[in-house]
């Protein structure tokens, strides 16, 4: 993912440049060919310069926008040659950055070190759990959330994942057991619940176990609730049938 970015980015840099207009300071040839955070400063200067001028200037927001991707690439490789110096918060930092860009496989090895390191830190279980089930790799996803859990037992949106997981490995009456669990621990975390997922995302999701386990007073209980707070939820399309 990170390097199909990398293409893109340089195949608009080219484009980009050869476009750009020949009387105006061309700041983004000068960081790529020196990418030092002093040109990159310079130049984010110069287009939001632009942009403060001319609020509809289009073309120095998208040159902004190359900048900031070339940049991210250009830290995120100073960090992997680095890895080996960063503490265990800076890895698990580094970790999430990359499961936000796609590059699951890579964080999942930064997480299983950390996991070495410190097996009773719930966090990089729960992330890890994460990047294995956005590759479909259900049944480490299922152990990591777990894990996350045994070590947090309050872990709320570790239990909101894993019931997801299971569901997706139709597991579907575990899935609410589950998702039931994590329930009675909302707002007990040290997180902020809302933080990680969203409670309507997480209170359709019950409605959906619910129903599929047959538990159809509960089910329309919920509904009824849901219909007063969220009537024009894009959720409810789920539920058309």
């Amino acid at each position: 993912m990170k390097r199909l970015i990398i293409l893109l980015v340089l195949l608009g840099s080219s484009l980009l440049i050869a476009d750009e207009p020949h009387n105006q300071k061309n700041c983004y040839r000068q960081y790529l060919e020196h990418p030092t955070y002093e040109n990159f400063k310079q130049a984010i200067e110069f287009y939001s310069s632009e942009i403060e001028k001319d609020t509809t200037n289009q073309s120095s927001r998208i040159m902004l926008s190359y900048l900031h991707l070339n940049e991210i690439n250009r830290q995120i490789d100073e960090l992997e040659n680095k890895i080996e110096t960063l503490s265990n918060g800076e890895k698990f930092q580094f970790a999430n950055l990359l499961l936000s860009f796609g590059e699951f496989e890579k964080s999942i090895k930064i997480y299983e070190g950390i996991n070495e390191q410190l097996p009773n830190w719930s966090c990089p279980w729960r992330h890890k759990g994460e990047a294995y089930w956005n590759i479909g790799i259900l049944v480490e996803a299922e152990s990591a959330l777990l894990k996350a859990i045994e070590t947090r037992v309050e872990h709320y949106d570790a239990y909101v994942m894993l019931a997801e997981v299971q569901y997706d490995m139709n597991k579907k009456e575990e899935a609410l057991k589950t998702l039931e669990t994590g329930l009675s621990y909302k707002g007990k975390d040290i997180e902020d619940p809302e933080k990680e997922v969203s409670d309507l995302d997480v209170q359709f999701f019950y409605m959906t176990l619910l129903e599929e386990n047959n538990r159809i007073e509960d089910f329309n209980n919920l509904k009824e609730k849901l219909q007063k707070s969220a009537p024009n939820a894009e959720h409810w399309k789920e539920f058309q049938h």
